[in-house]
C-alpha cells in the first residue's frame, strides 16, 4: 500500500510540472517570461531543496526506536526504526505537501486577472 501511494504521489508532482511552467508563461508579460521562470525557480529551491532534507531527515528520527547512544551519552545513529510509523509519517507528509499545492493552485486561478491586451513576437521585433 505504501509503495502504490508513494508512486500516485510521483505520477502527480510530475504532472503538474508542464501545466505549473504553462501557467506562469501566461501569467506573465511576454517580455519578462524568462525572469518569471528564474524567479518560480529562485522560489521552489529555497522552499523546497533547502528545508526538505532537514524536514525529512526530522520525520524519519522521530520513528527511531534504538537510537545508539556513546559512552558519553550523545545519541548517535538510529539502529531500528518503526517502519509502519515510518511509512503513515512520510505518507502524511507527502499528504499535507499535495494538498497545500491544491489549496494555493485553487487560490492562484481565483484571483488570476487575464490581461486585456496580449502582444506577439511580431510586434515586439517591430
Amino acid at each position: 500500500a505504501f509503495t502504490g501511494l508513494s508512486l500516485l504521489f510521483a505520477i502527480f508532482t510530475f504532472m503538474a510540472a508542464t501545466p505549473n511552467t504553462t501557467a506562469t508563461l501566461r501569467c506573465v508579460p511576454l517580455t519578462q517570461r524568462s525572469f518569471a521562470l528564474g524567479v518560480q525557480w529562485v522560489f521552489i529551491r529555497l522552499l523546497g531543496t533547502i528545508p526538505g532534507p532537514m524536514i525529512l531527515g526530522a520525520a524519519i528520527d522521530h520513528t527511531c526506536i534504538l537510537w545508539n547512544i556513546n559512552s558519553c551519552g550523545d545519541k548517535g545513529a538510529c539502529w531500528s526504526y518503526n517502519n509502519t510509523r515510518m511509512a503513515y509519517s512520510l505518507a502524511i507528509m507527502c499528504a499535507v505537501c499535495k494538498f497545500l499545492s491544491t489549496v494555493f493552485h485553487f487560490v492562484a486561478s481565483l484571483i488570476y486577472n487575464p490581461p486585456a491586451e496580449t502582444v506577439s513576437f511580431k510586434e515586439i521585433k517591430e
